[in-house]
């Protein structure tokens, strides 16, 4: 089974965040985050588990993230943080992770 996070956040001085319901076990498909005024604004993003240790990080985007290329385990929430926000933004984000 997929479960899918989806929020749809709004970044004001930088940064927000964003966390998942429980999951047992599970295996991160695809991390989403796109801006409303996709290409104009520039942002960082992380994951962190709900012990708040930073479990992937991403560099600078323009846009968008779409990493569908690489699992990673994770059990209990998740948070996925958007950071160093260029401007005030809103943001979609889609977390799927198949649990197992």
């Amino acid at each position: 089974m997929i479960y899918t996070h989806r929020a749809t956040v709004t970044v004001a001085g930088g940064s927000m965040g964003t966390t998942t319901l429980r999951v047992h076990d599970g295996l991160i498909q695809q991390v989403l985050i796109r801006s409303l005024t996709s290409g104009l604004t520039m942002f960082r993003a992380n994951i962190t588990d709900e012990n708040s240790l930073v479990r992937r990080h991403y560099a600078f985007h323009e846009g968008e993230i779409n990493d569908m290329g690489s699992s990673m385990p994770v059990a209990g929430t998740t948070t996925v943080n958007i950071t160093n926000a260029s401007a005030t933004d809103t943001f979609t984000v889609a977390f799927a992770v198949q649990e197992v």
